[in-house]
């Protein structure tokens, strides 16, 4: 057996003015964005990138296109 250790990432808990202004952009683009998708891209928590893709829907940069609790499919508004 293999004793291997395996270490947690722990990912950004909160976004930078900087960070958060590329994610605008690469989202309104975007033809398929998750909250999954989004956290493993931009190395955030998948709840910070849920909140990021709910702000966004609400200012009409993205498009819920299908989901249930816990996955939801947005597309960008430009895409």
């Amino acid at each position: 057996m293999s004793s291997q250790v395996t270490e947690k990432k722990v990912r950004a808990p909160d976004v930078t003015p900087e960070l958060l202004e590329e994610i605008t952009k690469y989202v309104q683009r975007a033809r398929v964005v998750t909250p999954q998708s989004l956290a493993l891209k931009y190395d955030i928590r998948v709840s910070v990138a849920k909140r990021l893709l709910r702000r966004f829907e609400k200012e009409g940069l993205v498009v819920y296109v299908d989901g249930n609790s816990k996955l939801r499919i947005y597309r960008g508004a430009k895409a």
